[in-house]
């Protein structure tokens, strides 16, 4: 079970908190894309974030939310 105190939290358009902001796992292009509506400068946090995944796994940032959704579950279907 997952605690909602471990996720950040968009407030005014900016990510607050220590946590992850929304985020999947594409295993097969070795990628982790992360929710971030806000862009610059939040994007700076992402080599922080990635510490936490394998080395050879990239991030990218997202900005669109229908685009993040429709991607992840495209990742999802296969």
């Amino acid at each position: 079970m997952t605690n909602r105190s471990n996720y950040s939290r968009l407030r005014n358009g900016k990510l607050e908190g220590g946590g992850l902001p929304p985020h999947y796992v594409d295993e097969k292009k070795k990628q982790v894309v992360f929710h971030l509506p806000g862009g610059y400068p939040t994007t700076l946090g992402i080599p922080t974030w990635m510490e936490r995944f394998p080395d050879n796994y990239k991030g990218v940032a997202v900005r669109c939310e229908e685009t993040f959704y429709k991607w992840r579950a495209k990742v999802n279907e296969d």
